[in-house]
């Protein structure tokens, strides 16, 4: 451009003169633009590095504190899950313990069952054996009966006829030994019932309070069975009542640590579109630098061009600003 342009400063030195005063006066203008610009520039490119070290450090913190709060979160759901097997684990022990139980309250029922149809069983016995001992006293009766019966006739027939003293004598010791002889066979036969009646009525009551016991410690067995289910019914509800807690306050923990962990993606994500758009304004801020440099150093050109073929008594000297171009850059992190 200054090539083809050269042949235009060949004319005498008076018409040049204006237009290079005027110039002058507008690169004296633009240069002092331009040197507003660079220290504008410098500002900005200070200010866009202090806002990329803060960012980076708000963006680096945020991200610390996110993974002290992930690593926390991540520890209280192990801690929740470790607390939730373990009441699992009781659970299990208990409902097991609550079988055992149950398996032993019907096994007392079953017991107690046996018991009782062997109370009733020893009660017909009881029963039984007082019908039996009622034979027995019916049947003595009768003997006796009989033996008064016999003794009566013998007596009726000794008094209808009229013996002989012989057998009159004869017959008194046969009587007397038919007397003694049915006598000591009711007694024998009364002390044979009378002892049968005291051992079946010994080895009953022996039987009864045996099965009295029986009953009452079944009975026993069963309160204390029945209080310890109670209590382990009681304990699962209470086991069954923390494990639910347990879960909540895990789901809870957890929904307010994804709450917590999908705000600061919020903010990352905030902070990361601030950052872009730093750098995109950067970007501007460099193109711009850029073509203020290529305008820089094509009017430096032109002026070095102009100083060429200028006197050097001439304007050469009022020009300081003109020496050296100034260069504008700027420094991204």
């Amino acid at each position: 451009m200054e090539l083809r342009r050269g042949h235009r400063f060949f004319r005498p030195l008076g018409e040049d003169r204006p237009p290079m005063l005027d110039l002058n006066r507008r690169l004296e203008t633009y240069l002092g633009r331009v040197h507003l610009l660079q220290e504008e520039n410098a500002l900005l490119a200070e200010e866009i590095r202090a806002l990329r070290r803060s960012d980076r450090g708000a963006l680096e913190e945020g991200v610390r504190r996110l993974r002290l709060e992930v690593d926390a979160a991540w520890r209280e759901k192990v801690h929740a899950e470790r607390e939730a097997g373990r009441a699992a684990e009781e659970i299990q022990a208990l409902e097991l313990q609550r079988q055992e139980e149950a398996r032993a309250r019907a096994e007392a029922r079953r017991r107690l069952e046996q018991s009782r149809k062997e109370l009733e069983g020893e009660q017909w016995a009881h029963v039984w054996l007082r019908e039996k001992v009622g034979e027995l006293e019916q049947e003595i009766k009768h003997l006796i009966g009989s033996h008064r019966e016999d003794m009566a006739a013998l007596t009726k027939s000794r008094a209808t006829r009229a013996p002989t003293w012989s057998q009159r004598g004869t017959q008194a010791t046969h009587l007397l030994q038919l007397g003694q002889e049915y006598s000591q066979r009711a007694t024998r036969a009364w002390q044979e019932a009378a002892e049968a009646h005291r051992g079946l009525f010994s080895r009953l009551e022996d039987s009864l309070s045996e099965a009295r016991g029986r009953l009452t410690r079944v009975g026993r067995e069963k309160s204390e069975s029945q209080l310890k289910l109670r209590a382990l019914e009681e304990e699962m509800a209470s086991a069954r009542d923390a494990r639910r807690l347990l879960e909540t306050t895990a789901a809870q923990q957890a929904e307010g640590h994804r709450q917590e962990i999908h705000h600061l993606q919020e903010l990352s994500a905030g902070l990361q579109a601030e950052k872009e758009e730093l750098d995109h304004q950067m970007e501007l801020l460099l193109l711009e630098s850029r073509g203020l440099q290529q305008q820089q150093t094509s009017l430096g050109l032109e002026v070095v061009t102009y100083r060429a073929l200028l006197p050097s008594d001439g304007l050469g000297g009022g020009v300081p600003l003109l020496n050296q171009p100034r260069r504008i850059s700027i420094t991204g992190n």
